[in-house]
C-alpha cells in the first residue's frame, strides 16, 4: 500500500519472506495454460482466495486466452492488434527487440511478443488486491514491480517499444503522468515507438490536455 500511494519502500530489514507452498510445481512451461495454479500464490494477502473464485469476480487479465484473442484482432478500427503493430514496424524497418509493458497486469501482451516475435520485454505492475505479479512469475516472464510514478529501472535511449495498457489513464494526476511520459521518451532510443494502448479520459480533457502533452514529445504519428 505504501508503494501503491506514491512513498518509497521501507527499509531493507533482517526477516524471511513467505514462500508458496509448492513453488516448484506450480511453474508453468506454457504462458497460456487452461488454468492458473494455485499453489504459486500465498492466498492469504487477497480478498479472493483461488484463481476459481477470482475469475467469476475479477476476469480481467485472469484468463489468458481470452485476453489473447482481444490482442490479436480488431474490434474496431481504434484498435492495433499485435501483428498489424509489428507490420507497421517492419515497414518502417524497424527493429523490435528490447520493450516495456507499462501496467501489463498478467503480461498477455508480453506473452505474446515473445513467442511470436521473440521480444524480450519487462513489464510494469502492481497487485491491486490480486496476484498479478505471482501471475506473471508462473508464467516465466520477466516483472518489474513498481509504481506508475517511478522512475524506470532501465538505462537512456534503450528500449524499442513502450507500450502503456489500461493503467495509464485519466486517474493519474497530470504532473505525474507528464513527467512519466519524459521518463519514457528518457528510455526510448531514436526511432523507438510509444504504444499508448486503451487510454480513456473525457474528450475534452483528451484534446485539451492529453494530446497536447504527448504532442510536446515530438513524435511522428503513425497510427
Amino acid at each position: 500500500m505504501l508503494i501503491l500511494n506514491g512513498g518509497h519502500p521501507l527499509p531493507r530489514r533482517r526477516c524471511f519472506s513467505k514462500t508458496p507452498s509448492k513453488p516448484t510445481s506450480s511453474l508453468l512451461l506454457n504462458p497460456f495454460p487452461i488454468t492458473l495454479p494455485d499453489p504459486s500464490v500465498i492466498w492469504n494477502r487477497y480478498s479472493f482466495k483461488s484463481f476459481a473464485c477470482l475469475l467469476q469476480n475479477n476476469p480481467r487479465g485472469f484468463d489468458p486466452n481470452t485476453q489473447r484473442s482481444s490482442l490479436l484482432k480488431y474490434a474496431s478500427e481504434l484498435d492495433l492488434p499485435v501483428n498489424r503493430f509489428m507490420q507497421l514496424a517492419k515497414s518502417a524497418n524497424s527493429v523490435i527487440r528490447l520493450s516495456i509493458d507499462i501496467g501489463g497486469g498478467t503480461r498477455t501482451f508480453a506473452a505474446l511478443m515473445k513467442i511470436f516475435y521473440n521480444v524480450t520485454m519487462l513489464t510494469t505492475t502492481m497487485n491491486v488486491n490480486a496476484p498479478y505479479n505471482e501471475v506473471v512469475a508462473a508464467r516465466g516472464l520477466l516483472l518489474v514491480h513498481v509504481p506508475l510514478q517511478q522512475r524506470l529501472p532501465v538505462f537512456d535511449g534503450t528500449m524499442d517499444l513502450i507500450r502503456c495498457g489500461r493503467a495509464v489513464n485519466r486517474w493519474i494526476p497530470s504532473t505525474v503522468m507528464e513527467f512519466m511520459f519524459y521518463d519514457m521518451d528518457r528510455v526510448l532510443r531514436g526511432g523507438g515507438y510509444l504504444w499508448v494502448d486503451r487510454f480513456f479520459s473525457k474528450e475534452v480533457d483528451l484534446e485539451k490536455v492529453y494530446e497536447p502533452m504527448i504532442g510536446k514529445l515530438g513524435y511522428k504519428r503513425v497510427k
